[in-house]
């Protein structure tokens, strides 16, 4: 079942909105404007909330993958597939830019955070990892 079906009702409709917006978008438009939305969260957030709104943008990034199939071919997708909460997809990513030394300086070159950014997200999910029980709850 995918991860959307056990969000919130309130995060699908944000994930419904996001994806009515980026469906006509490219991909690097989609990267960008899911990067802007991460900033945001942040910035609005207070900072002991960083790891849950962490995790909330990487469920709402892994949920819009699920309605605007992924593409590996694009690098910027291939970032976001990267992070997401899907492990086949994040594995497929994560593979691809291991065997292609310029992925991760293309990402870079596009969002010259996007290093902080995995890391940031990487250490969120190992100090909150996410239960499923826990998104069903909601």
């Amino acid at each position: 079942m995918p991860l959307y079906e056990h969000l919130p009702s309130d995060i699908r409709e944000v994930v419904d909105a996001y994806v009515a917006d980026l469906r006509p978008q490219p991909w690097r438009i989609r990267f960008l404007l899911l990067i802007d939305l991460l900033q945001e969260k942040l910035e609005t957030g207070a900072a002991a909330e960083q790891w849950r709104l962490l995790q909330q943008w990487t469920g709402i990034v892994t949920a819009i993958l699920e309605h605007l199939p992924p593409d590996s071919s694009v690098v910027e997708c291939l970032g976001l597939m990267s992070i997401s909460f899907n492990d086949e997809w994040r594995a497929q990513a994560l593979g691809q830019i291991e065997r292609d030394p310029t992925a991760l300086d293309r990402l870079v070159a596009i969002c010259p955070d996007w290093e902080d950014i995995v890391e940031t997200v990487w250490e969120a999910n190992q100090r909150r990892p996410i239960k499923a029980g826990q998104v069903r709850g909601r």
